[in-house]
Protein backbone atom coordinates (compact mmCIF):
# COMPACT_ATOMS: atom_id res chain seq x y z
CA UNK A 1 0.00 0.00 0.00
CA UNK A 2 3.19 2.44 1.11
CA UNK A 3 4.44 2.06 -2.98
CA UNK A 4 1.55 2.43 -4.16
CA UNK A 5 0.70 5.79 -2.23
CA UNK A 6 4.48 6.89 -3.53
CA UNK A 7 3.67 5.94 -6.92
CA UNK A 8 0.48 7.96 -6.82
CA UNK A 9 2.17 10.69 -5.51
CA UNK A 10 5.15 10.58 -8.16
CA UNK A 11 2.00 11.24 -11.15
CA UNK A 12 1.62 14.61 -8.75
CA UNK A 13 3.23 17.52 -9.87
CA UNK A 14 5.20 19.30 -7.37
CA UNK A 15 3.00 22.35 -6.40
CA UNK A 16 -0.41 20.43 -6.28
CA UNK A 17 1.46 17.95 -4.98
CA UNK A 18 2.13 20.11 -1.94
CA UNK A 19 -0.94 21.38 -1.59
CA UNK A 20 -2.55 17.93 -1.08
CA UNK A 21 -0.05 16.53 1.27
CA UNK A 22 -0.40 19.76 3.32
CA UNK A 23 -4.49 19.76 3.40
CA UNK A 24 -4.73 15.82 4.10
CA UNK A 25 -2.06 16.36 7.03
CA UNK A 26 -3.71 19.77 8.36
CA UNK A 27 -7.72 18.09 8.00
CA UNK A 28 -6.42 14.84 9.84
CA UNK A 29 -4.14 16.47 12.39
CA UNK A 30 -7.20 18.55 13.27
CA UNK A 31 -9.62 16.07 13.45
CA UNK A 32 -6.84 13.62 15.51
CA UNK A 33 -6.12 16.83 17.52
CA UNK A 34 -2.25 16.27 17.07
CA UNK A 35 -2.92 20.27 15.74
CA UNK A 36 -4.81 22.75 17.27
CA UNK A 37 -6.41 24.35 14.28
CA UNK A 38 -6.24 27.89 16.00
CA UNK A 39 -2.47 28.05 15.67
CA UNK A 40 -3.37 27.28 11.23
CA UNK A 41 -5.93 29.97 10.64
CA UNK A 42 -5.14 33.48 9.99
CA UNK A 43 -6.71 35.58 12.20
CA UNK A 44 -5.29 38.91 10.73
CA UNK A 45 -4.74 40.43 14.98
CA UNK A 46 -2.64 37.79 15.95
CA UNK A 47 -0.44 37.61 12.47
CA UNK A 48 -0.17 41.85 12.45
CA UNK A 49 0.02 42.25 16.29
CA UNK A 50 1.86 38.75 16.99
CA UNK A 51 4.09 38.64 13.97
CA UNK A 52 2.39 35.31 13.56
CA UNK A 53 3.44 35.59 9.84
CA UNK A 54 2.90 31.59 8.82
CA UNK A 55 -1.04 32.27 9.46
CA UNK A 56 -1.75 33.65 5.98
CA UNK A 57 -0.03 30.31 4.23
CA UNK A 58 -1.39 27.98 6.76
CA UNK A 59 -4.89 29.52 6.52
CA UNK A 60 -4.65 28.21 2.44
CA UNK A 61 -3.92 24.22 3.85
CA UNK A 62 -7.13 24.36 6.25
CA UNK A 63 -10.90 23.51 5.30
CA UNK A 64 -12.84 25.30 7.61
CA UNK A 65 -16.23 22.95 8.80
CA UNK A 66 -17.85 20.34 11.34
CA UNK A 67 -18.53 17.56 8.42
CA UNK A 68 -15.04 15.77 7.61
CA UNK A 69 -16.72 14.48 4.70
CA UNK A 70 -17.31 18.02 3.34
CA UNK A 71 -13.61 18.95 4.15
CA UNK A 72 -12.24 15.57 2.31
CA UNK A 73 -14.62 16.54 -0.59
CA UNK A 74 -12.99 20.08 -0.80
CA UNK A 75 -9.40 19.00 -0.92
CA UNK A 76 -10.35 15.96 -3.41
CA UNK A 77 -11.76 19.01 -5.88
CA UNK A 78 -9.09 21.29 -4.71
CA UNK A 79 -5.99 18.56 -6.05
CA UNK A 80 -8.19 17.96 -8.90
CA UNK A 81 -8.64 21.35 -10.20
CA UNK A 82 -5.19 22.13 -9.01
CA UNK A 83 -3.56 19.39 -11.11
CA UNK A 84 -5.31 20.67 -14.17
CA UNK A 85 -4.57 23.82 -14.01
CA UNK A 86 -0.35 23.26 -13.33
CA UNK A 87 -0.18 20.74 -16.18
CA UNK A 88 -2.31 22.36 -18.61
CA UNK A 89 -3.07 25.95 -18.23
CA UNK A 90 0.31 26.34 -16.72
CA UNK A 91 2.16 23.84 -18.93
CA UNK A 92 4.11 22.48 -15.89
CA UNK A 93 5.92 25.57 -15.41
CA UNK A 94 6.37 25.09 -11.61
CA UNK A 95 6.89 28.83 -11.27
CA UNK A 96 4.49 30.40 -12.96
CA UNK A 97 1.56 28.47 -11.37
CA UNK A 98 3.56 29.47 -8.25
CA UNK A 99 3.49 33.06 -9.23
CA UNK A 100 -0.57 32.65 -10.11
CA UNK A 101 -1.45 30.92 -6.05
CA UNK A 102 0.61 34.08 -4.66
CA UNK A 103 -1.49 36.34 -6.86
CA UNK A 104 -4.82 35.23 -6.32
CA UNK A 105 -3.59 33.52 -2.58
CA UNK A 106 -2.63 37.54 -1.85
CA UNK A 107 -6.20 39.11 -2.68
CA UNK A 108 -8.10 36.09 -1.19
CA UNK A 109 -6.04 36.71 2.17
CA UNK A 110 -6.37 40.44 1.73
CA UNK A 111 -10.37 40.61 1.14
CA UNK A 112 -10.81 38.32 4.25
CA UNK A 113 -9.53 41.01 6.18
CA UNK A 114 -12.60 42.63 6.00
CA UNK A 115 -15.18 39.25 5.81
CA UNK A 116 -13.41 37.97 8.76
CA UNK A 117 -12.68 34.63 7.16
CA UNK A 118 -10.00 32.47 8.85
CA UNK A 119 -9.73 29.47 6.37
CA UNK A 120 -8.98 29.94 3.06
CA UNK A 121 -9.10 26.38 1.32
CA UNK A 122 -13.34 26.89 0.28
CA UNK A 123 -12.37 30.11 -1.67
CA UNK A 124 -9.09 28.79 -3.24
CA UNK A 125 -11.18 26.37 -4.66
CA UNK A 126 -13.63 28.66 -5.94
CA UNK A 127 -10.84 30.60 -7.42
CA UNK A 128 -9.73 27.29 -9.08
CA UNK A 129 -13.02 26.45 -10.70
CA UNK A 130 -13.36 30.00 -12.08
CA UNK A 131 -9.92 29.56 -13.90
CA UNK A 132 -10.17 26.44 -14.91
CA UNK A 133 -14.07 27.52 -16.14
CA UNK A 134 -12.50 30.34 -18.27
CA UNK A 135 -10.28 27.87 -20.25
CA UNK A 136 -13.22 25.36 -20.89
CA UNK A 137 -16.20 27.27 -20.89
CA UNK A 138 -18.66 25.12 -22.97
CA UNK A 139 -17.44 21.64 -21.25
CA UNK A 140 -20.38 20.25 -19.66
CA UNK A 141 -20.87 19.92 -15.77
CA UNK A 142 -23.34 17.46 -14.50
CA UNK A 143 -24.36 17.33 -10.25
CA UNK A 144 -25.68 14.75 -8.20
CA UNK A 145 -29.54 15.24 -9.20
CA UNK A 146 -28.85 15.58 -13.04
CA UNK A 147 -28.39 19.08 -13.43
CA UNK A 148 -26.47 20.24 -15.71
CA UNK A 149 -24.91 23.31 -16.99
CA UNK A 150 -21.63 24.52 -19.35
CA UNK A 151 -18.88 24.80 -16.84
CA UNK A 152 -18.39 28.63 -17.16
CA UNK A 153 -21.48 28.56 -14.57
CA UNK A 154 -19.80 26.17 -12.54
CA UNK A 155 -18.20 29.19 -9.75
CA UNK A 156 -21.80 30.60 -9.72
CA UNK A 157 -23.01 27.18 -8.67
CA UNK A 158 -20.68 26.39 -6.08
CA UNK A 159 -20.88 30.06 -4.07
CA UNK A 160 -25.11 29.34 -4.58
CA UNK A 161 -24.38 26.42 -2.48
CA UNK A 162 -22.42 28.02 0.11
CA UNK A 163 -24.85 30.30 0.23
CA UNK A 164 -27.95 27.91 0.64
CA UNK A 165 -26.36 25.34 3.09
CA UNK A 166 -23.89 27.51 5.07
CA UNK A 167 -25.16 31.08 4.72
CA UNK A 168 -24.22 34.20 3.95
CA UNK A 169 -20.59 34.97 5.66
CA UNK A 170 -19.87 31.10 4.32
CA UNK A 171 -20.86 32.99 1.10
CA UNK A 172 -18.55 36.45 1.09
CA UNK A 173 -15.46 34.26 2.12
CA UNK A 174 -16.07 31.91 -0.72
CA UNK A 175 -16.59 35.04 -2.93
CA UNK A 176 -13.04 36.68 -1.99
CA UNK A 177 -12.16 33.55 -4.41
CA UNK A 178 -14.15 34.27 -7.35
CA UNK A 179 -12.72 37.79 -7.31
CA UNK A 180 -9.65 36.97 -6.93
CA UNK A 181 -9.81 34.96 -10.05
CA UNK A 182 -12.12 37.66 -12.05
CA UNK A 183 -9.08 40.18 -11.19
CA UNK A 184 -6.44 37.34 -12.61
CA UNK A 185 -8.32 37.25 -15.72
CA UNK A 186 -9.16 40.65 -16.20
CA UNK A 187 -5.31 40.99 -16.22
CA UNK A 188 -4.76 37.86 -18.09
CA UNK A 189 -6.70 39.10 -21.22
CA UNK A 190 -6.53 42.78 -21.07
CA UNK A 191 -3.48 44.01 -20.88
CA UNK A 192 -1.48 46.05 -23.55
CA UNK A 193 -2.19 44.59 -27.32
CA UNK A 194 -4.51 41.96 -25.88
CA UNK A 195 -1.27 40.21 -23.87
CA UNK A 196 -1.17 39.72 -20.08
CA UNK A 197 -0.48 42.82 -18.08
CA UNK A 198 3.03 43.28 -16.59
CA UNK A 199 1.95 42.31 -13.76
CA UNK A 200 1.08 38.45 -13.61
CA UNK A 201 4.79 38.40 -15.61
CA UNK A 202 6.76 36.05 -13.26
CA UNK A 203 9.59 37.40 -11.51
CA UNK A 204 12.80 36.75 -12.15
CA UNK A 205 13.62 35.95 -7.83
CA UNK A 206 10.68 33.36 -8.48
CA UNK A 207 12.18 31.95 -11.61
CA UNK A 208 15.41 30.95 -10.02
CA UNK A 209 13.77 29.66 -7.24
CA UNK A 210 11.74 27.24 -8.78
CA UNK A 211 13.47 27.30 -12.51
CA UNK A 212 12.15 23.65 -13.05
CA UNK A 213 9.09 22.25 -15.75
CA UNK A 214 7.57 19.22 -14.23
CA UNK A 215 7.31 16.28 -16.63
CA UNK A 216 4.19 13.96 -16.35
CA UNK A 217 6.30 11.82 -18.66
CA UNK A 218 9.11 11.35 -16.75
CA UNK A 219 7.61 11.97 -13.29
CA UNK A 220 10.59 14.90 -12.47
CA UNK A 221 11.15 18.44 -13.04
CA UNK A 222 14.07 19.51 -15.26
CA UNK A 223 15.95 22.62 -15.38
CA UNK A 224 14.87 24.51 -18.22
CA UNK A 225 11.45 26.22 -18.45
CA UNK A 226 11.51 25.55 -22.27
CA UNK A 227 11.84 21.60 -22.09
CA UNK A 228 10.32 19.50 -24.30
CA UNK A 229 7.44 17.98 -22.11
CA UNK A 230 4.74 14.86 -22.67
CA UNK A 231 1.71 15.47 -20.62
CA UNK A 232 0.17 11.98 -21.36
CA UNK A 233 -3.83 11.71 -20.21
CA UNK A 234 -4.69 12.94 -16.64
CA UNK A 235 -6.83 10.37 -14.55
CA UNK A 236 -9.54 11.26 -12.06
CA UNK A 237 -11.40 8.00 -11.44
CA UNK A 238 -15.03 8.17 -10.97
CA UNK A 239 -16.87 6.54 -7.80
CA UNK A 240 -19.43 3.82 -8.02
CA UNK A 241 -22.62 5.36 -9.18
CA UNK A 242 -24.45 4.12 -6.40
CA UNK A 243 -22.11 6.25 -3.72
CA UNK A 244 -24.02 9.39 -2.26
CA UNK A 245 -20.86 11.17 -0.49
CA UNK A 246 -18.12 11.63 -3.18
CA UNK A 247 -17.83 14.26 -5.73
CA UNK A 248 -16.13 13.43 -8.74
CA UNK A 249 -14.58 15.77 -11.37
CA UNK A 250 -12.97 15.00 -15.04
CA UNK A 251 -11.95 18.02 -15.97
CA UNK A 252 -9.61 16.36 -18.41
CA UNK A 253 -12.57 15.58 -21.07
CA UNK A 254 -15.60 16.90 -22.35
CA UNK A 255 -18.09 15.66 -19.60
CA UNK A 256 -17.41 16.94 -16.22
CA UNK A 257 -19.40 15.10 -13.23
CA UNK A 258 -20.22 15.78 -9.33
CA UNK A 259 -21.68 13.44 -7.61
CA UNK A 260 -22.85 15.84 -4.15
CA UNK A 261 -23.72 14.02 -1.27
CA UNK A 262 -27.45 14.62 0.36
CA UNK A 263 -27.22 16.76 3.46
CA UNK A 264 -23.48 17.60 2.78
CA UNK A 265 -22.28 20.54 3.75
CA UNK A 266 -18.93 21.60 1.49
CA UNK A 267 -17.47 23.02 3.83
CA UNK A 268 -15.80 26.36 5.17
Amino acid sequence: MSNEIVEFLYTVPPITRSILLGTIGTTFGTLLNIIPSSLLINHWPWTIQKLQIWRPVTAFLIAIGSDPMSKLMEIYMLYTYGKDLELIKFNGITSDYAYYLLVIGSVISSLNYFTGGVGYVAPLLVAFTYTWSQQNPNRIVSFYFGIEFKAKYLPAFLLSFKLLLEGQRSFLISLTGAAASYLYHHLESNGPNGRPSSWLQTPDWLKKLLPGAWSALTGRTTESRNASRGFGSAYYPRASTGSSSSSNVNPSNGDTTFRWGRGRRLGG
